[in-house]
């Protein structure tokens, strides 16, 4: 059975993605700490709120390093939601210039949607990258997520650009880079195709 360790770090949508992984057929660890990470086979990390402060949360935890060595060099399958996504890159521009986690070569900066309100808030659809992910397996075109975000990630190298969607403009809602997945969209909030993706995600070999 896989082992799915969920870092809780004072993310607000905690309870609901454990809640939506307690659906599946793994075992479930709540990591708040380094040691804690060794028992596990995929990590998770929530996001809800600012890019600087999930950040600070994590180096207040003292489990970046941790997380490093769990991830870039056991290569065990790490999935980052919303911020969660966002802070894997170099920075981000939310109230003021904060760095990330670095492992993707890219920026955050705020959505451009002079017509449009934000926070982006509601369903949306994945525009292309269905076929292109195993978190994707077995989709439909018609699949569509729920987003509540203002800020989107600005990837450099394209190939990590699994899936895009639009509101205003294009935005990555899909990224991967071998085994660190991200996605903008709240998967335990999307229903059916938000658990498929949460089980394909546990189904990635290390």
């Amino acid at each position: 059975m896989k082992e799915i360790g969920v870092i809780d770090y004072g993310s607000g949508n905690f309870g609901s993605v454990w809640n939506a992984l307690s659906k599946l057929d793994v075992k479930l660890h709540k990591v708040s700490s380094s040691e804690q990470l060794l028992n596990c086979s995929h990590i998770v990390l929530p996001g809800v709120g600012a890019y600087s402060a999930a950040m600070s949360q994590l180096n207040k935890m003292g489990i970046v390093e941790a997380l490093s060595e769990e991830v870039l060099k056991k290569g065990k399958p790490f999935l980052g939601i919303c911020v969660g996504m966002q802070i894997l890159s170099k920075k981000g521009f939310e109230h003021g210039e904060h760095e990330g986690l670095g492992w993707i070569d890219s920026e955050v900066h705020k959505l451009d949607v002079a017509e449009y309100p934000l926070p982006h808030i509601g369903w949306n659809s994945i525009v292309n990258g269905l076929e292109a992910s195993p978190l994707t397996k077995n989709f439909d075109q018609d699949a569509s997520f729920y987003f509540v975000h203002s800020y989107f990630m600005k990837i450099k190298d394209s190939a990590c650009v699994i899936a895009e969607s639009v509101y205003s403009q294009r935005f990555t809602s899909i990224v991967s880079k071998n085994n660190i997945h991200g996605v903008q969209f709240h998967p335990e909030k999307s229903q059916f195709y938000g658990l498929k993706l949460l089980e394909n995600f546990t189904e990635l070999k290390c």
